[in-house]
């Protein structure tokens, strides 16, 4: 049963959820990505719409299928840069900001405007890319934006929990969702995730492994438990 303290969390808050890989472009047709599908994001968004929330969903460039969720905002990006401007776009009181999406961290210095040949061999510097998480953190205190929750996702191999705590903590998350890369049935490109849930006071609780469409409502549940 829906209680009305979660009834009222769910009027009151708006969920933006970033979902996908982001490209850094080389050149007009080479780019630096990863292997995110964007399939987390997608049911997280589609959870957060059948629960009632008003909700806004930024990919990078995701499969069809886990492109557009119906009756959100839809929000396509190609770069990271991309991303974030979106995001603080979407940033004020009451939202709830899931950063579901895997952004390329680092991208080339220089893109070039014409397609590389293979004989010039080029030495291609990267400079690293704002990051997302710090950036909204440093404008919510700048601006003073109250009721905002930062909700962030660790993909880690090794190390996973240590290194997890350690993104909580310098990114002043609010929650955090480790996703064991190292786990089998795990992590890009799988229909199901092993994830654990760490607190604001590093308290976590590792969950059984489920398909990603179940934890869309799981991860949503768990901030509502926290805050609602």
């Amino acid at each position: 049963m829906i209680t009305e303290s979660i009834e009222k969390f769910r009027k009151t808050y708006k969920i933006v959820v970033t979902s996908g890989p982001t490209r850094e472009f080389i050149d007009t047709i080479r780019f630096l990505s990863n292997p995110s599908t964007g399939r987390m994001g997608y049911y997280i968004a589609k959870a957060g719409i059948n629960l009632g929330y008003k909700v806004t969903y930024i990919h990078g460039p995701v499969p069809a299928r886990f492109g557009d969720v119906e009756d959100a905002e839809n929000i396509s990006v190609i770069s990271t840069v991309d991303m974030l401007t979106e995001v603080i776009k979407q940033i004020e009181p009451y939202t709830i900001l899931i950063m579901a999406a895997a952004p390329a961290d680092y991208r080339p210095e220089k893109k070039f405007d014409y397609k590389l040949k293979k004989k010039e061999n080029p030495e291609i510097k990267f400079v690293p890319n704002p990051d997302i998480l710090n950036t909204v953190h440093e404008m919510l205190s700048d601006k003073n934006i109250p009721h905002v929750l930062l909700i962030g996702f660790a993909a880690e191999i090794q190390n996973a929990l240590e290194y997890a705590i350690s993104k909580l903590e310098r990114k002043h998350l609010d929650m955090i969702f480790l996703n064991d890369l190292s786990k089998s049935g795990s992590g890009f490109g799988v229909d199901t995730n092993e994830l654990t849930v760490i607190h604001k006071d590093k308290s976590y609780e590792k969950w059984t492994t489920d398909s990603k469409e179940k934890l869309g409502y799981r991860i949503i549940n768990e901030i509502e438990k926290c805050w609602g």
